[in-house]
């Protein structure tokens, strides 16, 4: 049971109701009135030694599943204990997904850095358009710094964070880290998960079946260059296969996605997919279709590759890969005078609900982030079209505070 107290004293519409007592009662005798406030104050007596009214959870959960996650969850949180047990409970998820044909709403969360600080990443969150406030970047206090050259995965609410690196010494060497830790996105609270068994850094990630796999961001080696993570039981195990001889041999990575049960890794030589079902590797050349385009502006949307071509080589700025086909086809509908200029080495692209977000510096304007929303729909069978539904300055930077994008995730809240 959910115990709320009940508040006395209040009135409807906000107005005074001891003022309109008085208005009322100003041709009247004043003894009558002195027996009204007597009334009034046993009244509010009683009221306040009413026992508190019990909502069943039930109730309650229905209740607060309404509520917006991402602006008052963190609040909510903190009002008491019973709250903070509702909103971490399986019973309010599968009711936000119940009611009204799903309640529950996808977050886009961004470890944003600033290349001119020594400070690490911090993590903001997208707030969308809601009571006419814009669409901005907002920080999370809650949560720490991230290391560089981490990576990142989501399932359901939370965020997956692994390795990364420090500086070392006056050398400036990068020492690879082999902590974990788990971002839960309905109340910004975090926590460590067991160590990877090997440090790694740039390593590419993605999660299949439900479990984390953790690729390279070491020296190639055929025992240990995979890891596994089971969510469920909290244990990492090494994966052993042998590594494509295409691969760098430092294992560092621009950028991973899943697509079609395949984990897709963006090397400085080539393409390669791993296949965790039954071990396998495929990789393409330099020379190959999915490398001409491929670079870490991009993202997957219902099993399409989509990226971001500044050249408009194919006479459209987006671009989509059909991994069936081995080809990329133009997004029609987006043409280059809808988008602003963006930096592609500090932008990042993600699939938030079905719609492409694009996050990025302006070259005209390096110290503003500005945010692109692209909706998308199939049209003929297979030819994608795309709908630019904003173009908004999200967050703004100082002298001393040049911010970039390390990399975004989408969460379900």
């Amino acid at each position: 049971m959910v115990v709320i107290s009940e508040l006395s004293g209040g009135s409807n519409g906000g107005d005074d109701p001891n003022k309109n007592l008085q208005e009322e009662n100003q041709d009247e005798d004043p003894q009558d009135g002195v027996e009204e406030n007597q009334n009034e104050n046993n009244l509010q007596e009683v009221e306040e030694n009413l026992p508190p009214q019990e909502l069943p959870e039930d109730v309650m959960a229905i209740i607060v599943a309404r509520v917006s996650s991402c602006y008052y969850y963190p609040v909510l949180s903190c009002v008491c204990r019973a709250f903070r047990q509702l909103i971490t409970s399986q019973q309010l998820f599968q009711t936000r997904t119940r009611l009204d044909h799903g309640v529950t709403e996808p977050v886009l969360y961004v470890l944003m850095g600033f290349s001119m600080m020594t400070t690490y990443p911090r993590w903001v969150f997208l707030l969308h358009r809601r009571n006419n406030v814009p669409l901005r970047l907002s920080r999370v206090p809650s949560l720490p710094p991230m290391f560089p050259g981490s990576a990142a995965v989501t399932i359901g609410h939370k965020i997956y964070v692994m390795g990364g690196y420090v500086m070392s010494g006056y050398l400036c060497v990068n020492q690879a880290l082999t902590n974990a830790i788990f971002i839960d996105c309905r109340l910004h609270t975090w926590g460590h998960l067991p160590n990877m068994q090997r440090a790694r850094y740039n390593a590419a990630a993605g999660v299949i079946d439900g479990k984390i796999y953790v690729i390279g961001g070491r020296t190639k080696q055929d025992e240990d260059w995979i890891e596994v993570f089971d969510v469920t039981t909290e244990v990492w195990e090494t994966v052993p296969s042998e590594c494509p001889n295409d691969a760098s041999v430092d294992g560092m990575f621009g950028t991973s996605v899943v697509m079609q049960g395949r984990i897709f890794i963006l090397d400085r030589q080539c393409c390669l997919a791993y296949e965790p079902r039954h071990g396998l590797w495929q990789s393409w050349e330099l020379e190959s279709q999915l490398k001409r385009f491929w670079h870490p502006l991009s993202c997957v949307v219902r099993d399409l590759l989509y990226a971001y071509d500044p050249t408009c080589s194919l006479a459209h700025p987006i671009l989509v890969y059909h991994p069936n086909e081995l080809v990329w086809r133009p997004v029609m509908g987006v043409s280059t005078y809808q988008l602003p200029m963006l930096r592609d080495d500090w932008s990042k692209m993600a699939n938030v609900g079905g719609k492409l977000v694009i996050l990025g510096n302006n070259y005209w304007s390096i110290l503003e982030i500005r945010c692109v929303e692209i909706a998308l729909e199939t049209r003929n069978g297979d030819q994608i079209w795309g709908k630019v539904e904003s173009v908004s300055p999200v967050f703004t930077g100082g002298v001393w505070t040049l911010p970039s994008i390390e990399f975004c995730r989408t969460v379900t809240v």
